[in-house]
């Protein structure tokens, strides 16, 4: 069977530093980078993996578009605004590997996601599909009536059939407040099927001390299956009556963390997407998101 997976949000120009006076460009954004590992991970002929997002009519845009395909991700549901253009964002790495970004994106044509430039059509193919992801990025570039779009556009989804996923993915610039991200993250989070945090992330938003706040509150919630990552602590796992602690894995030089999340969020579904049980596809999510954070900006290299 061929899952159908719509992913929303935005992809951006990523500039990451290879020296103090040298970046080097690619094309990323957290469900973005989702759609990759996804595409990644999951067996041949198993997932159809479609990014929708809108996009501009820049030269960057335009390559930004072509490299999707490299990645085996599809945007039979991504528009192009005349006149817009793409984001951008650069990565700057301490010692540890932690990364710092800092956004140019006001302007970006993604931003009109669920607004006037947002096809009604759209959102009859993204409520058709068996899974669809966001996050609290996603969220944040929407203005109140745009979310609420979006809100029925997930309704629509589950009542066909489909299940939603959704990674909290806090990012403080974003936000006016962690109140007023946890105010419209706990709307898609009753919403939600699969919740896939950071504990850091629900830390910051939601008050949560342990990975144990984290799955009571989103069990609360309605939430049925959740991972909550930890970093080098591994992750945490749950159903609704039980939970199981997943390793790290150890001994792994870090270069960058960017998109450790992503990568285990891709990998996690792609893998749950063939009938694999939870802990197993939490232990493949952390044995990429290890790999991943060897490497230098957001996405490894795409298969040949």
């Amino acid at each position: 069977m061929r899952n159908r997976i719509a992913l929303i949000g935005e992809c951006m120009i990523e500039l990451s530093h290879l020296a103090p006076d040298r970046l080097a460009v690619g094309y990323a954004g957290d469900t973005f980078n989702v759609a990759a590992y996804l595409a990644r991970t999951a067996a041949p002929g198993t997932a159809d993996v479609q990014f929708v997002t809108l996009i501009g009519d820049d030269p960057y845009s335009t390559l930004m578009r072509e490299s999707w395909t490299a990645h085996g991700v599809g945007s039979d549901h991504t528009r192009t605004v005349p006149g817009g253009q793409a984001g951008l964002y650069l990565i700057r790495t301490d010692e540890a590997g932690e990364r710092t970004f800092h956004y140019y994106r006001s302007q970006s044509a993604a931003r009109g996601l669920f607004g006037p430039a947002h096809s009604p059509e759209i959102d009859d193919a993204i409520a058709g599909h068996d899974l669809v992801y966001l996050s609290g990025i996603t969220l944040s570039i929407l203005d109140a009536p745009a979310r609420a779009r979006l809100l029925t556009v997930l309704d629509e989804t589950r009542r066909r059939g489909g299940r939603v996923a959704f990674d909290t993915n806090y990012r403080p610039a974003g936000w006016p407040s962690p109140t007023a991200a946890a105010e419209a993250m706990s709307t898609v989070l009753t919403r939600t099927d699969i919740a896939l945090p950071t504990l850091a992330d629900d830390q910051a938003v939601f008050g949560d001390r342990t990975p144990a706040d984290t799955i009571r509150r989103l069990r609360r919630a309605g939430v049925t299956e959740i991972a909550v990552k930890q970093g080098a602590q591994g992750c945490v796992i749950a159903d609704p009556t039980t939970t199981i602690q997943i390793p790290a894995v150890p001994h792994v030089q870090v270069i960058d963390t960017t998109a450790a999340g992503d990568a285990f969020n891709g990998a996690y579904l792609a893998t749950r997407l063939t009938g694999a049980p939870p802990e197993q596809a939490a232990r493949t999510a952390t044995t990429l998101a290890a790999e991943v954070i060897t490497h230098q900006g957001a996405l490894l290299p795409a298969k040949p």
